[in-house]
């Protein structure tokens, strides 16, 4: 008996200690409005210690709950919940003032991102209000052409390629067009027409222009080649627009390209990017846009190649930079998730009402556009920032298949020729000349048996094109 009164005494005493403690009603306010907490984050969230005014509070993250809590709750701002803003460390808040059950704040969001571990701690989050990376911003400062732009959108492994294409295509159609003949061609006239056949070729290849041959085998050849030079034209037109359009900025391009320079980044990511991208970074020290104004300073400088953190926060700062002097890369890393953090001893049903509402105003293109605001997305230093170096170049990897196709055409055109040498071979058989009833038999171009002249002549092979023939007749 004494210890069922035990037990029944413990459970009402840890009933009335959660009632306590209970997160419903936030112990900053005392009045029953939900504690949000926050600190500065510009452009995330911005405000001042000590000053609760609402005015006081801005940032993408701060109108984003406004606008999600009028959706998902119909709550207004001082009437049923109130900003706090706070001086101290994403991670010190988390753990001192919102996981525990008598903590400070019932909710709290600023660039609070959403890991595996604080989830573990007993963060409750709503659903992701906003999708982030890692940013890299570099120095702005254009490079001088040397006049050699042009040869930018191919890579060298396609420039050779298409090199190589040029000399060695003309012996194949060469070779072709030396079969529909029927007489040995001396060593000149082989050389004077593979020199007519690649200056045909190049004259296909940049011009479009047909090559007259008469063999089928080598015509095949030809259209086929006229396709791959088809392609490789509008390609390269449109690359090369793109990259004289566009500014250079240098060879830091991407993450890889940072390997061995001054780079600064925030502590959080250091180690991902040693051991993902084999960066070794030194420590930004960030408590404030000043701090961070300082790291674009040094990169506007020369003497940082780069500095990481949010791409938001990297987004703000170029925008507003002086002289748009620093730009920040197309392509950002490690993508990552902010969230909307509450206190475990939350109503479930509120968190789910959060996440609902971030779907809604998501899909509606309400947040987005609060983005776009906060983020500068129209400042024209963005737009200048956009790097030709940054546009891919075609490599031989991407069309290989051009050349796939030439080798195609030219095993089928050998299978041509095979073809046509069989029939030949069956169709030109003559009727003995002592047999009286039988008439002679000519060729199919009418010249009789016996008759060494040509037998359809190529055309790299004809007078016109300055290759000396000897008589055959």
């Amino acid at each position: 008996m004494g210890l069922g009164y035990s037990v029944h005494f413990v459970g009402i005493l840890w009933l009335l200690l959660s009632v306590l403690v209970a997160p419903g009603l936030a112990q900053e306010t005392g009045d029953g409005k939900l504690v949000v907490c926050t600190l500065e984050r510009t452009p995330m969230a911005s405000c001042t210690v000590g000053r609760n005014e609402s005015e006081s509070f801005t940032g993408l993250s701060i109108e984003i709950f406004r606008v999600v809590a009028r959706r998902a709750m119909r709550w207004e701002e001082g009437d049923d919940y109130q900003f706090l803003c706070l001086d101290s460390s994403t991670g010190t808040v988390l753990e001192e003032e919102v996981i525990p059950l008598n903590g400070t704040c019932d909710a709290f969001m600023a660039s609070t991102t959403i890991t595996a571990e604080r989830t573990e701690m007993g963060v409750v989050w709503a659903y992701p209000y906003w999708s982030g990376s890692v940013g890299i911003m570099t120095k702005a400062v254009p490079d001088t052409s040397n006049g050699f732009a042009w040869t930018q959108p191919f890579t060298w492994s396609l420039w050779l390629a298409i090199g190589l294409t040029v000399i060695v295509l003309p012996i194949v159609i060469y070779a072709f067009e030396l079969l529909s003949i029927k007489r040995s061609v001396s060593l000149k006239e082989s050389f004077l027409g593979y020199s007519e056949a690649i200056w045909r070729t190049l004259w296909v290849m940049i011009q479009g222009e047909t090559m007259n041959v008469s063999m089928f085998a080598a015509r095949i050849v030809v259209i086929l080649l006229a396709f791959v030079a088809l392609i490789l034209g509008a390609s390269y037109t449109a690359n090369l627009a793109a990259f004289l359009t566009l500014q250079s900025f240098g060879n830091v391009n991407s993450v890889y390209d940072l390997q061995g320079l001054a780079v600064s980044a925030v502590p959080v990511y250091q180690p991902r990017l040693l051991t993902k991208y084999g960066l070794v970074t030194v420590e930004a020290k960030i408590n404030s846009m000043a701090d961070i104004q300082a790291e674009a300073d040094l990169v506007a400088s020369g003497k940082l190649a780069a500095f990481l953190t949010d791409a938001e926060v990297i987004q703000y700062v170029v925008a507003k930079f002086p002289e748009c002097r620093v730009r920040m890369l197309s392509n950002t890393i490690e993508p990552f998730d902010y969230g909307l953090a509450f206190n475990p001893g939350i109503d479930q049903s509120i968190v789910d009402e959060f996440s609902v509402a971030i779907l809604e105003l998501t899909e509606d293109g309400t947040i987005p556009r609060i983005g776009e605001d906060f983020l500068l997305e129209d400042s024209p230093c963005l737009k200048e920032g956009m790097s030709g170096d940054e546009i891919s170049q075609i490599s031989f990897e991407q069309v290989y298949g051009l050349w796939i196709l030439i080798g195609g055409g030219m095993a089928l055109g050998l299978i041509v020729v095979a073809g046509l040498r069989v029939y030949k071979s069956k169709r030109d058989v003559w009727v003995s000349p002592t047999d009286p009833f039988q008439p002679p038999r000519t060729s199919s171009h009418g010249w009789e048996k016996g008759d060494d002249r040509e037998i359809g002549t190529p055309d790299l092979l004809r007078k016109e094109t300055h290759i000396h023939r000897s008589s055959t007749t």
